[in-house]
C-alpha cells in the first residue's frame, strides 16, 4: 500500500521535513493592496485554485445576492443551500449540551460517542461494518478532504480529478504541493467517469484519484461496477481514493455504492461525510472520515495540528442526528425528488436547452449553447434580465463551457415560478415562443 503522507509521517516524532521555498516577489490578497511581504508558496498554490472561470461564476452569485438584499424579487438557484430548518431534535441536543457545561476541549478524532455515532450512520446508509477506529470527526466535509489530502499527499504528487468537479477541491489539493491531472466527464456518457481515459492518465507520480460520488454538480452516481474498473486501476498503480460521499443518502434512482464496499479498495480508502445536506446542518459544519485505522492515526496528526478537537456541543447535535432523527434524511431525500422532477419536467419543454436528468443531490446542469450563447453570458442575462440567478459551468472545470448550473434546493412554487421566468428568457433568445409546462 501507497505510503503515507510524509509530512505526517515525521510529526509524530516531533519533526517536519524541510518545505521548498518559493520566491514571491509581491503578493496581493483578493480585493487587498499589495505587500511586500513573501506569502507561503503553499497558500498561494491553495489560491492557484481559484481561476479566473471560478470568479466570474461566483461574481453572478455575489450580484444576485447583493440585489436580493436591496430588496428586489431575485430568485437564488445559485447556490448549494436548502430552504429548510435543522429537526429541533438535533437543535434541542446542543442546547442541552451548552446549558449542561459541555464547552471544553475534545480529543482530536471526536468523542467516543460521536465516533460510534459515524458508524450506526454508515452501517445504515452505507451497509459497512466498521468500528470507532475508522472514524475521524472534523468540522464539515471541507475539513474532512483537506484532512485526507494533507494526510497522504506529498509536494509533486499527481492526482487524477474529474472535470467538471466541486470548486474546492483545488485548493485542497494543492494545499500540500500536488498537481491535478483532469479526466473528462462527457455529458453524452451521463458524467460518467471512462475507466480507459483514467488508465490513459495514469503517471508515474499519479498517487490519488479524487472521486465524488454522487457527484456535485452533475447528480451522476457511479454504478458499481464502473467503481470497481476504477478500482482495479487504483490496486493496479497503487492509489488511494479519497472518495467524496456526502450526497450518499440523497440519492432517487441509483443507489450509492462506496468504493469501500468493493474487494480489495477498503484499505485504500478515504470516505468523507456531513450532516450539511443529508440532515439540513449546513451551517453547524459536522461530518467525518471513515479510513482503516493505520490511517485514521495520520488524520489524528493533522486534525491536531489544524482543531485540536471539534466542539462537544457540536458532537451531540451530530449524535441526535444520526440516533433520534435519521428519518430526516429519507424526508430530505424525497423532497429534492420532487423538487428534481418539477425543474425538470418544466425544462424539458425547451428545446434550447439540454440537460440529463440528475440521479441525486440538489445541482442541475444545463447546456445552454442551443440559446446562442455562452455560459457567462447567459448566467449574467438571466439575471438582469429575468431576476434569476444560475453558476456558469465554467466555474466547475473547462468542460462545462456553455453550460450552467442550477441549484433546486428551493420550494416547488419558486422553481415554477424560476422555470417560467427561464422559459421566456429562452423564448427572447431563441425567438421560439418556447414556453415551460410546469404540473
Amino acid at each position: 500500500m501507497r505510503r503515507i503522507s510524509g509530512r505526517y509521517g515525521q510529526l509524530k516524532n516531533g519533526h517536519l521535513p524541510d518545505r521548498p521555498v518559493f520566491a514571491m516577489d509581491r503578493a496581493k490578497p483578493p480585493g487587498g493592496t499589495e505587500t511586500d511581504m513573501r506569502f507561503s508558496s503553499y497558500v498561494e498554490k491553495m489560491g492557484g485554485g481559484d481561476t479566473a472561470a471560478v470568479h466570474d461564476a461566483w461574481s453572478v452569485h455575489g450580484k444576485a445576492r447583493q440585489r436580493q438584499r436591496a430588496g428586489e424579487d431575485i430568485i437564488l438557484l445559485s447556490i448549494g443551500d436548502h430552504d429548510f430548518a435543522t429537526d429541533p431534535r438535533i437543535v434541542a441536543a446542543a442546547k442541552t449540551a451548552l446549558d449542561g457545561g459541555r464547552h471544553h476541549y475534545t480529543p482530536n478524532l471526536g468523542e467516543p460517542a460521536t465516533r460510534q455515532a459515524a458508524v450506526d450512520f454508515h452501517q445504515r446508509a452505507i451497509g459497512e461494518a466498521i468500528t470507532p477506529d475508522h472514524v475521524a470527526i472534523v468540522p464539515g466535509a471541507q475539513a474532512g478532504a483537506f484532512t485526507a489530502a494533507m494526510a497522504v499527499l506529498d509536494a509533486g504528487d499527481e492526482v487524477i480529478c474529474f472535470d467538471p468537479m466541486y470548486v474546492t477541491y483545488a485548493g485542497v489539493i494543492m494545499a500540500p504541493g500536488a498537481v491535478m491531472r483532469f479526466v473528462p466527464l462527457r455529458p453524452e456518457n451521463g458524467f460518467q467517469p471512462d475507466p480507459a481515459e483514467v488508465r490513459r492518465a495514469v503517471g508515474p507520480r499519479t498517487r490519488a484519484i479524487m472521486l465524488n460520488s454522487p457527484h456535485n454538480p452533475t447528480g451522476a452516481v457511479i454504478p458499481r461496477a464502473v467503481l470497481a474498473a476504477l478500482g482495479d486501476i487504483a490496486v493496479a498503480h497503487d492509489l488511494w481514493l479519497i472518495s467524496d460521499e456526502v450526497y450518499c443518502t440523497m440519492t432517487f434512482e441509483r443507489p450509492h455504492v462506496s468504493p469501500r464496499l468493493i474487494d480489495g479498495l477498503r484499505e485504500r480508502t478515504l470516505s468523507i461525510y456531513s450532516l450539511s445536506k443529508a440532515f439540513a446542518m449546513t451551517g453547524w459544519r459536522m461530518g467525518w472520515v471513515v479510513a482503516e485505522p493505520a490511517v485514521v492515526d495520520r488524520l489524528d496528526f493533522v486534525l491536531g495540528s489544524m482543531l485540536f478537537g471539534t466542539p462537544p456541543f457540536s458532537q451531540d447535535a451530530l449524535v441526535a442526528a444520526i440516533a433520534t432523527a435519521f428519518d430526516e434524511t429519507s424526508r430530505i431525500r424525497d423532497l429534492y425528488r420532487r423538487r428534481r422532477d418539477v425543474i425538470c419536467d418544466a425544462l424539458a419543454a425547451l428545446p434550447a436547452l439540454k440537460f440529463s436528468r440528475p440521479e441525486a443531490g440538489m445541482f442541475l446542469m444545463i447546456d445552454v449553447r442551443g440559446t446562442g450563447m455562452g455560459s457567462l453570458d447567459f448566467a449574467e442575462s438571466l439575471l438582469a434580465e429575468r431576476n434569476v440567478a444560475v453558476l456558469p459551468g465554467e466555474g466547475f472545470g473547462a468542460s462545462q463551457a456553455g453550460f450552467v448550473r442550477l441549484s433546486y434546493g428551493t420550494d416547488e412554487a419558486t422553481l415554477a415560478e424560476a422555470a417560467r421566468r427561464i422559459a421566456a428568457h429562452v423564448s427572447a433568445l431563441t425567438g421560439a415562443g418556447q414556453r415551460a409546462t410546469v404540473g
